[in-house]
């Protein structure tokens, strides 16, 4: 890992913006964090090193918000996630990182778009459903491992629960700190995470933990109804361009 002016442009905002979604802020757009990564690593190398500050952030934010999630919804998601998980990491070599990110930003933009442009009733709540979270869940899983994308999925069963501000981001934070902890033994398995880039996560997990301070202050004074649009329109946005790198390529 050469520490050079392209590094210090890619890598350091990259693992800015994780720490961000790590508060609860804004977790789809770390979607361009990977993408960043590569641009001075692989990719392989840059999810491994990646995982392990995700894991160090997600104890951080547990336990912060750990008398503050939804049980029922976790019990419904996790083990689809699992499954997932497993999913990905049978399958990882058949994929290519910009299929996986258009099949996300088409999701992404779907979802956000009837949000914004066709639903009426935006603070109206969706009820739980075992389909519609298993499904999501799985996919998270699976886009998760694959390229630590697993945000968008989620935010599609998770969002329109309307559920509140705090329970919200408790519910996301654990979700997430079960299924690292699933992929970390399958990474290292296949190499991806292993005694040279843990060194480099813990050197680079200090700027991760700026970001989860920056996403803490700024998750305070958002108010509820703003925070979900915030959310909603960091789906859309970062979709859009997911669709429109494809295009391009």
């Amino acid at each position: 890992m050469e520490l050079n002016f392209l590094f210090f442009i890619t890598v350091i905002p990259a693992i800015i913006l994780y720490g961000i979604a790590k508060s609860g802020l804004g977790g789809s757009m770390t979607l361009i964090s990977i993408p960043l990564m590569t641009i001075v690593m692989s990719l392989n190398e840059a999810l491994g090193i990646v995982l392990p500050i995700l894991i160090f952030s997600d104890f951080i934010a547990t336990y912060k918000y750990r008398k503050e999630f939804d049980l029922s919804t976790l019990k419904l998601m996790v083990p689809f996630a699992a499954i997932g998980v497993v999913i990905g990491s049978l399958t990882f070599s058949y994929f290519s990182e910009e299929l996986l990110k258009l099949i996300i930003g088409l999701m992404g933009f779907l979802f956000a778009g009837h949000y914004f442009f066709l639903k009426k009733d935006k603070e109206a709540k969706s009820e739980k459903n075992f389909l519609k979270g298993g499904i999501c869940s799985t996919i998270s899983g699976f886009t998760s491992f694959c390229v630590h994308a697993g945000g968008t999925p989620l935010s599609i069963y998770l969002l329109p629960l309307r559920l509140k501000k705090e329970i919200y981001v408790g519910t996301r934070i654990i979700f997430f700190t079960f299924m690292n902890l699933i992929k970390l033994p399958l990474y290292i398995n296949l190499s991806m995470t292993n005694f040279v880039t843990f060194k480099q996560s813990v050197v680079l997990f200090p700027v991760a933990f700026i970001g989860i301070l920056i996403g803490y202050k700024l998750l305070k004074i958002i108010d509820e109804k703003i925070f979900y649009n915030i959310l909603y329109a960091l789906i859309l946005v970062s979709s859009t361009k997911l669709i429109f790198d494809f295009v391009s390529l």
